[in-house]
C-alpha cells in the first residue's frame, strides 16, 4: 500500500469513528472479551497488531489526522463565509 492510500484509508477510519477507543473497540469481539475478561487489555492488544481485525492505526496517527481533517473542515466553512459576504467585484457587503 503507497502512502496515499495509506492516508485514504486512515481518513476512512477517522471519519468513521469518534474516538481511537472506539476505533479499537470495533476490532475487539466477544470471544476475546470472553477469554481475557478485560476490555483495557484487549484495547492494547489491538493497539499493538496482536489482535484484531482491521487496519493497525497508532493512537498519535489517528489523533493527528481527526484534527487536521478538523482544521480543514473549519478552513473550508471560514472561506465559505468570507465568499458570501464579499461581492463578484472583491468589496465586502455590509
Amino acid at each position: 500500500m503507497d502512502q496515499e492510500e495509506g492516508l485514504k484509508a486512515l481518513d476512512n477510519i477517522v471519519t468513521q469513528f469518534n474516538t481511537y477507543e472506539d476505533f479499537l473497540d470495533s476490532q475487539i469481539t466477544t470471544v476475546d472479551l470472553y477469554y481475557l475478561e478485560d476490555e483495557t487489555l484487549a484495547r492494547q492488544l489491538v493497539e499493538l497488531g496482536y489482535r484484531g481485525t482491521g487496519e493497525r492505526v497508532k493512537r498519535e496517527d489517528f489523533e493527528a489526522r481527526k484534527a487536521a481533517i478538523e482544521i480543514s473542515r473549519l478552513a473550508e466553512r471560514a472561506q465559505q463565509n468570507f465568499t458570501v459576504l464579499t461581492s463578484t467585484d472583491g468589496r465586502k457587503m455590509l
